[in-house]
């Protein structure tokens, strides 16, 4: 009884959402544009577009293309992309080749994501360069303190846990990279997926955060064993 009442339930809200956007569903293509550009914003209409005309292809670009954490952010995403310049990819559209604005809207938002996927791997492969960066800078200051002294940097080493020892040795002390270290590095990475499964550049960038934690994970070491000596 109360799988079928909620049963109704979802129907019952199902049919009131219908009806709730009935008379947008009426509306030209031409028409949907100029009331979708148009001031003061009508949030219903916004709603409609958003959550049932684009629908399908942000449900494909979601599980395909970029990963939200939600529809609510996926939404956002679309709405800062195509309300830009004032509606201006929105306002393009003119039915060339008899394209419909759903053909046209999907084309240039599974256009926009894809260079989105790209754009945030490089900035993320930046940032982690950067970091690098200053993990040898740290290894700058840490030999300043040491008075020319060497730095104790093997038994920092041997007290790093097995993942980041290998990371370490494959990467920085035989000068590996990424992808040909990968098939052993893979076994400490949680990941449901093996790396022979995922594009390249996932994995190297998987990768880099992984060195990335086991350079700071030896920083921190030597800074403790350094403490210690000048106590």
């Amino acid at each position: 009884m109360k799988s079928q009442l909620f049963g109704l339930d979802v129907s019952l809200n199902k049919r009131h959402m219908s009806k709730e956007y009935e008379d947008f569903t009426k509306l030209s293509d031409r028409e949907l544009v100029q009331r979708l550009v148009a001031t003061p914003v009508d949030e219903k209409l916004h709603s409609f577009f958003f959550k049932k005309k684009c629908k399908s292809f942000l449900n494909y670009i979601s599980k395909n293309i970029y990963h939200c954490e939600s529809e609510n952010q996926l939404w956002g995403e679309l709405y800062e992309f195509l309300s830009k310049g004032d509606w201006a990819v929105v306002r393009k559209w003119d039915n060339r080749n008899g394209a419909t604005l759903y053909s046209y809207l999907a084309c240039c938002a599974t256009n926009y994501f894809i260079n989105k996927k790209v754009a945030d791997r490089k900035a993320q492969e930046m940032l982690f360069t950067q970091s690098e960066q200053n993990v040898y800078e740290q290894f700058s200051q840490f030999a300043d303190e040491e008075e020319e002294e060497a730095l104790p940097i093997m038994e920092a080493y041997n007290m790093l846990c097995d993942r980041d020892r290998t990371i370490l040795r494959l990467l920085v002390i035989e000068e590996q990279s990424a992808l040909d270290a990968a098939p052993e590095i893979w076994k400490y990475i949680k990941s449901s997926r093996s790396f022979s499964e995922m594009e390249p550049k996932r994995v190297q960038c998987t990768i880099s955060m992984a060195k990335h934690r086991a350079q700071l994970s030896l920083l921190n070491n030597l800074k403790q064993m350094i403490k210690l000596k000048y106590q």
